[in-house]
């Protein structure tokens, strides 16, 4: 009795924990990238260029965003259980290499396909690093962060 790819890959996600930190941050960031989609999706409106090639674009590149953030929080869990440090590494690098090639793929899709505007797929996509830059500041610190 053979199973389907489809049925394994359901029973590989079944079986992965994910830590409360990943949860907790990859939220964080899917709040922030929400909120900044929504001032840009403003932003466009306000400068008369809004329609939905903007509203598409920007639910692809803040989608990416979200997820990539996750991803990487996933490889992070990953190598910090790993035994030697150059183990570890090797997982940090290729959930990068893997996640860049996906993110040139989606801004090709942005760039080529029409129904997506290009400027608004590859903006979300700064968003984490924004938000990263945001919680330094002494006015986002959490208490327990002090």
């Amino acid at each position: 009795m053979s199973v389907s790819r489809v049925e394994f890959m359901r029973q590989v996600v079944r079986h992965i924990k994910i830590e409360p930190a990943v949860k907790t941050e990859t939220k964080r960031i899917a709040v922030s990238v929400v909120a900044m989609s929504v001032v840009m999706e403003i932003v466009f409106l306000a400068l008369g260029r809004f329609d939905s090639t903007v509203l598409f674009g920007n639910l692809l590149g803040g989608g990416w965003a979200i997820l990539n953030f996750f991803i990487m929080g996933l490889a992070v869990q990953k190598s910090v259980k790993k035994e030697l440090p150059e183990e570890a590494k090797l997982v940090l690098q290729n959930s990068y290499t893997k996640r860049l090639l996906a993110m040139v793929a989606i801004l090709l899709i942005g760039f080529k396909v029409d129904y997506f505007n290009w400027v608004a797929v590859v903006i979300p996509m700064f968003f984490p690093r924004i938000t990263i830059g945001l919680m330094k500041l002494p006015i986002f610190r959490r208490k327990e962060e002090e």
